[in-house]
């Protein structure tokens, strides 16, 4: 590989088929950084890309969003610096066991930076366990944006504009090359969400066929009984059909606020005491303690009345009625 001027390499963290990441120490700055060098045997829309999107989520401000120190290319080398964690990956963290509370309070944070990088017309693409790392402090990161797609109209992308993301975590609409949207990411986290909360991923296969099949056809699996509050939310994010799934990253973390604000853990973590959960959401916490409704009541009638609306709205309501 070609000198990157004002970066000396120490080591190798990861490699792919699409880019090798370095330990490299930050001359200036005298700091050490992750060195994200892509393979110049990509095809040059995809480096181009790459330097673009690395400009956007460099503009990103967010804890909870990898930083991105600086982009550029030598010869046909592109590459970006980025902050170097050591704290591990979800993937490992799934594998030691992660108690349910401290799952939640990771997709909270997720999902408020996924509702940042949505607001900017980005979809990710590529969430998985091995894309989120920790800081020293157990601050859940999210990485790896070399695969994002970007929209300008905050809708759908043309399927010639597939994300190549893995199979493990992607959606149908993408398993089925068809259009999509930001509800790609809604989806992967899904995965990520049940897999941390059971210990394995709702959708399987033997082979990449069956893994495919399992995700377009098979029933979303019910939670255990200790959970059943939760489904709701799972089902949400796991919806097949992507007008069915919830649309807003923010709904996820106001959900997971007033479920851990009615279930509190022994070492009860002060993001539950956050204000923002006080507003109302499309998709609401249903307290265990909630009584059932009398049949003939106006609570029941409201959904009916309610119908014609589009899908999502519909199955909001009903969440929030019942």
């Amino acid at each position: 590989m070609s000198v990157i001027k004002g970066y000396q390499i120490q080591g190798i963290l990861a490699k792919g088929g699409m880019a090798t990441i370095y330990l490299a120490l930050q001359e200036s700055l005298q700091r050490h950084v992750a060195l994200k060098v892509l393979s110049p045997k990509l095809d040059t829309s995809i480096l181009e890309h790459f330097l673009d999107e690395s400009r956007i989520i460099a503009s990103l401000k967010h804890p909870n969003i990898i930083p991105v120190f600086d982009v550029g290319r030598v010869g046909m080398h592109f590459y970006h610096a980025m902050e170097y964690i050591e704290g591990g990956d979800l993937e490992l963290k799934i594998t030691q066991g992660i108690d349910h509370n401290t799952a939640l309070e990771i997709i909270i944070e997720l999902s408020d930076a996924l509702h940042l990088v949505h607001s900017k017309g980005i979809i990710h693409g590529d969430i998985k366990p091995a894309n989120i790392v920790f800081r020293s402090d157990g601050s859940p990161v999210l990485t790896d944006f070399g695969i994002s797609k970007r929209t300008t109209t905050l809708t759908e992308v043309d399927q010639e504009e597939n994300i190549f993301a893995s199979p493990s975590y992607a959606s149908p609409e993408l398993m089925l090359g068809e259009q999509f949207d930001k509800t790609v990411d809604i989806y992967s986290l899904g995965i990520v969400l049940y897999e941390m909360l059971i210990g394995e991923k709702p959708f399987q296969g033997k082979t990449q066929a069956e893994m495919v099949t399992s995700h377009i056809q098979d029933t979303i699996p019910s939670l255990p009984k200790e959970m059943q509050a939760l489904q709701p939310l799972i089902n949400g994010m796991l919806a097949k059909n992507k007008n069915d799934r919830i649309s807003d990253a923010s709904v996820i973390s106001t959900f997971i606020k007033k479920y851990l604000r009615d279930h509190p853990s022994a070492k009860q973590n002060a993001i539950i005491q956050d204000e923002s959960m006080e507003g109302e959401v499309s998709l609401e916490y249903i307290s265990d303690k909630t009584h059932k409704t009398n049949i003939t009541s106006p609570r029941i009638l409201l959904p009916l009345l309610l119908i014609l609306l589009s899908a999502n709205i519909a199955f909001a309501l009903w969440y929030f009625l019942f």
